[in-house]
């Protein structure tokens, strides 16, 4: 954790953190956990933690920053850096070649680091009437430690109408590397316009809360998430400063001065949510 220092320096200190009790994190919402920090000169001071705890999501890890996409064939003119750039309905890759087709292509998505992968999809790109570029099937692998992609999925396979999105569950486990084995269509070959490989991922919260509300360093008594309007009393309010804590870790939270006078201020406190879909106002008067 960061140390603030009476003179406002900052230093990473380390801390032994306290294990988590028993179901801590079996339900969503956020959890404080405690631990000791150890100063630079050797004294220790308390610290905290609040970890959010979400329903899961997930998230497309091929778009990541250090993805990388590669094929064991590809038609000139054509490149895989285009499978993971965000387009779906684009002609990205093709394996045509003249003569005969490959029988087989694999598709390879490197991910910037091991997650835990659930599902993986495919977007086909129908390059003519007929049915041209779509694949007769597709097989889901991952790369195990050794190096060795494995499979993950069965067989499955691919439709004929439009432009089918092929989108194949895998067991969940852990991996750097996704393989995509493709089977053509008899004499066949394959246009593709992108690959989504979908992660476990925390989900973003809504809570747009505060927890608390003080001034000068103390608490707001009274305070409830769900007033909006307080009034507190000070010796000299032009001087005081309000500051408020989130309920959720990850929203955003503005103190402003609205007005000032010589006997009170007013502060305006708006609290957002982590996905940006709820605001909270809260209004303090300080007075003398």
């Amino acid at each position: 954790m960061v140390g603030l220092g009476a003179n406002g320096g900052t230093a990473t200190l380390p801390v032994t953190w306290d294990p988590a009790p028993a179901g801590a994190f079996d339900r969503t919402g956020v959890v404080t956990l405690t631990g000791v920090a150890r100063v630079l000169d050797g004294t220790t001071l308390p610290a905290t933690v609040r970890v959010q705890v979400t329903e899961a999501a997930q998230a497309n890890a091929a778009l990541a920053d250090g993805a990388s996409v590669t094929a064991t064939y590809t038609e000139n003119g054509y490149s895989t850096a285009g499978l993971r750039n965000g387009v779906t309905a684009e002609k990205a890759w093709s394996n045509w070649r003249p003569g005969t087709q490959n029988p087989s292509e694999t598709i390879t998505v490197t991910l910037p680091r091991a997650v835990d992968v659930v599902r993986v999809a495919t977007y086909f790109y129908r390059d003519s009437s007929g049915g041209g570029g779509l694949a007769q099937s597709v097989r889901v692998q991952v790369r195990g430690a050794g190096g060795t992609c494995a499979d993950a999925s069965g067989e499955v396979a691919v439709g004929t109408a439009g432009s089918p999105v092929v989108d194949v569950p895998v067991a969940a486990t852990t991996t750097d590397a996704v393989c995509v084995v493709f089977t053509p269509r008899p004499g066949g070959y394959l246009t593709v316009g992108e690959i989504e490989v979908y992660t476990k991922s925390p989900g973003v919260s809504s809570d747009a809360t505060l927890s608390s509300i003080a001034v000068d360093g103390v608490p707001v008594a009274d305070f409830d998430p769900d007033r909006p309007d307080y009034r507190v009393t000070v010796a000299k309010p032009a001087r005081s400063v309000v500051t408020a804590t989130a309920a959720d870790p990850y929203a955003t939270v503005r103190v402003e001065r609205a007005a000032s006078s010589a006997r009170e201020t007013t502060w305006v406190v708006t609290s957002t949510s982590e996905d940006g879909t709820q605001t909270r106002t809260y209004r303090v008067v300080v007075a003398a």
